[in-house]
């Protein structure tokens, strides 16, 4: 089944609005709560199937229009059922000048046999923002399905003004690879991905080097820089709730911290090119000299 998800968000009298939307079955897209309960929009994702099935085509579209702000949610954990071709989800993000977009999605579960590609692409402008996370399960463990699924793939390409910035492409297949051990899920049953990029992540980076300089229980992460401006964290953990609150938390963090920055401290924005030509004075002086000089000759013929 195909299926498609269009947001078009702009900002209509300090409030960031939903200008247009498309959805079909079995999605549909609604407001989170009261739609102007704040400044920002606040939007979830549902859907009655339960789950994604072999041979679904999701296309997500989100278009952040200059200066709106908007928080995306899911209802529940993607569920990946058994399958043999496979399913894919489509999704592309556009940031124009001085929007947000924050987005930390439930965790993927996939069951056994199952086959799934994500797609995230994302064209951001050098003002706008990006809160966005992922989590990846070992599949349903109470039904000894971990590490069972054939193949996860996910990939996330950032561009700003065009440019390619951060590029982070997983391809996880349990057949030939041990994707339980060093290097991949390390002994966890949850991988979790956190990203930060907009004109404050450096600044926001000196702060997670605080906040995070402790220890989480149950949680084990890093985090650095990843490109300009971007800030990347990858955690492991056994609780996809508990990662999805981490995520939430540090999302929250990351949104407060633009808010309080655009609003106290705003990034100047690159000067644009003085279309006005400035005179040449060498050109300019000669140009006199020359209409002195043809002045004095009239005045002698006369």
């Amino acid at each position: 089944m195909e299926s498609r998800i269009n947001i078009n968000v702009e900002r209509e009298e300090n409030y960031s609005v939903l200008k247009e939307s498309f959805h079909n079955a079995p999605y549909k897209l609604t407001h989170y709560g009261a739609p102007r309960a704040q400044k920002h929009l606040e939007m979830i994702i549902m859907s009655a199937s339960p789950g994604i099935m072999d041979g679904d085509h999701l296309t997500i579209n989100v278009h952040v229009k200059e200066q709106a702000q908007m928080k995306l949610f899911t209802q529940s954990f993607n569920k990946l059922h058994p399958m043999k071709s496979g399913a894919f989800q489509d999704t592309n993000v556009q940031l124009e000048e001085n929007s947000i977009l924050h987005y930390i999605p439930h965790p993927v579960t996939p069951f056994k046999d199952s086959i799934f590609k994500a797609q995230n692409t994302i064209q951001m402008n050098e003002s706008s923002t990006l809160i966005w996370g992922d989590i990846l399960s070992s599949g349903r463990i109470f039904m000894n399905e971990s590490f069972l699924f054939n193949k996860l793939h996910t990939k996330t390409t950032l561009y700003r003004n065009g440019q390619l910035i951060f590029t982070d492409n997983q391809v996880l297949r349990t057949v030939d690879q041990p994707v339980s051990e060093l290097l991949f899920f390390e002994g966890y049953t949850h991988q979790a991905t956190f990203i930060y990029s907009g004109p404050y992540a450096e600044g926001m980076k000196a702060e997670l080097d605080e906040i995070l300089s402790g220890e989480y229980e149950d949680i084990t992460f890093g985090f650095t820089d990843c490109g300009e401006q971007t800030i990347l964290l990858r955690a492991l953990g056994h609780d996809g709730e508990l990662l999805y609150s981490f995520l939430t938390m540090l999302g929250q963090m990351c949104w407060e911290f633009t808010m309080h920055k655009q609003l106290f401290d705003p990034i100047p924005l690159n000067p644009k090119e003085d279309r006005v030509k400035k005179p040449n004075t060498a050109k300019a002086s000669k140009a006199n000299a020359s209409a002195s000089q043809k002045k004095k000759k009239q005045q002698s013929a006369a």
